[in-house]
């Protein structure tokens, strides 16, 4: 059987060299466009069932070889690449019908499996399109992979009813992702209503996730709705699920079996259209090994998962915060001030135990506490070693706060690094998002070449 041809689409005429080299070598035609004009003429002729194309080209867009491809052939299979992914070109990329979305640098042997997996559903019944019309997205900052791959999640999560659970450290932007979701999702005009878990006492939960009807106890003067009734055609999240006590968690499983609810003080039982989403940062697993958790309802609340990665498994997307940070800061504070190339890169070295959290409210003290210009490497580093991590933060250490040196900082986390790896050298480097040579340098400097082991 002969194999498809294939269009290769970048304005980087080393990668469409080096794929279409390799494309060939696995039996594939494969045609070249290193510019918009001509991406659009190929795209436009309908002569390649497969196309991979870069998402920024130049005037031209990979949305826009998208659109075209689709228009001139409905089951042509687009698959769009990046080094600079977000949100938006990542939903609109999956809203608008493209097979897949790889972020830059990748493995050909990976590319390689997706054009494979592309051969294998042209010959499956053509999915339902969709139209849904894109609106703002939320405040998601990051351009790497592991975000990437969060991205897409979102996408098609958004075009599920079924409920989600989000998985990730303390600070991570769970409560992000859960308002991405809603907003790219058909009830994305309704209300988005949010639950701190574990701000609530026990014997409050009832009422204030179905709500009471006036004298079900004292001082019920009125009926209250509860936050079910309130995001009536919307979503409810809830932040760290694992909180929710054990008496509770039948009748949440219920609501989602059933959609029905029942308000305290209320003989009959009430319905309501409304879509779950909760995170956590505790491991559920365990929780249901352990019997604090009810094994249903974590299967019912696991339909759909996102992981979202801890900051130092995406350092390429620091700098990037850095700036999205800085940018609000200085126009709250209405202050200039810029980070010096030497600061930058020691938040980039940060492992940053409260993540995302903890670095947006490091560049809000530097803004509050530095005068108008540059902030250096000491600034840097005085602001992180003066840092709590706050409670529930379990990968950070109480005294923390009271190392006045990055260096020793940093020292005391490449050791305990090396100690939960049990002085695996390679995979404490990748913990700590550094090279391997890197870590050896590290090391050496520390005087301690045997990397921890005792």
């Amino acid at each position: 059987m002969s194999k498809p041809s294939i269009l290769i689409i970048d304005d980087d005429e080393s990668i469409t060299a080096t794929v279409s080299r390799f494309l060939r070598a696995h039996g594939y035609p494969v045609a070249v466009a290193n510019d918009g004009a001509d991406a659009l003429a190929e795209a436009r002729s309908g002569a390649h069932p497969i196309i991979i194309s870069d998402i920024y080209i130049d005037q031209v867009t990979g949305l826009d070889v998208l659109e075209a491809a689709r228009d001139a052939n409905r089951n042509a299979t687009v698959i769009l690449m990046t080094a600079r992914g977000s949100v938006r070109t990542t939903v609109e990329a999956e809203m608008q019908g493209a097979f897949e979305y790889v972020a830059k640098p990748f493995e050909l042997s990976r590319l390689l499996a997706v054009i494979e997996r592309a051969e294998a559903a042209r010959a499956e019944p053509e999915a339902a399109s969709h139209e849904e019309d894109l609106q703002q997205f939320g405040n998601i900052v990051g351009f790497s992979p592991a975000m990437v791959e969060v991205y897409k999640r979102i996408a098609r999560c958004a075009r599920s009813e079924d409920a989600v659970l989000i998985i990730g450290e303390t600070g991570v932007g769970k409560e992000l992702v859960a308002r991405a979701i809603h907003e790219h999702s058909r009830r994305a005009s309704g209300p988005f209503v949010a639950v701190d878990s574990g701000a609530v006492t026990g014997s409050l939960w009832e009422s204030e996730v179905f709500g009471a009807m006036r004298g079900a106890f004292t001082g019920a003067d009125r009926d209250r709705p509860g936050v079910i009734e309130t995001a009536r055609g919307g979503v409810v999240f809830f932040d760290e699920i694992g909180e929710i006590p054990l008496d509770f968690q039948p009748k949440l499983l219920r609501f989602l079996q059933e959609k029905e609810f029942r308000p305290v003080g209320c003989g009959a039982p009430r319905k309501a259209d409304v879509r779950v989403i909760a995170a956590t940062n505790r491991a559920l697993e365990a929780m249901v090994k352990q019997g604090k958790f009810r094994e249903d309802l974590y299967y019912r609340l696991n339909v759909l998962q996102i992981d979202v990665p801890p900051l130092r498994e995406r350092r390429s997307d620091i700098s990037f915060l850095v700036k999205h940070f800085l940018e609000g800061a200085t126009a709250a504070a209405q202050k200039r001030i810029w980070l010096t190339a030497e600061a930058i890169s020691a938040l980039e070295q940060y492992t940053w135990p409260g993540n995302v959290r903890q670095l947006q409210n490091t560049i809000s003290k530097l803004v509050a506490l530095s005068p108008p210009g540059p902030v250096s490497v000491a600034d840097v580093r005085e602001a992180i070693a003066a840092a709590p991590v706050g409670p529930g933060d379990e990968t950070g250490t109480a005294d923390e706060e009271e190392i006045s040196d990055l260096d020793e900082l940093e020292r005391r986390q490449i050791l305990r690094v090396l100690e939960e790896t049990g002085g695996n050298k390679t995979r404490a480097a990748e913990i700590l998002g550094i090279q391997r040579r890197t870590l050896y340098k590290k090391l050496a400097r520390m005087g301690r070449e045997d990397g921890g082991q005792r």
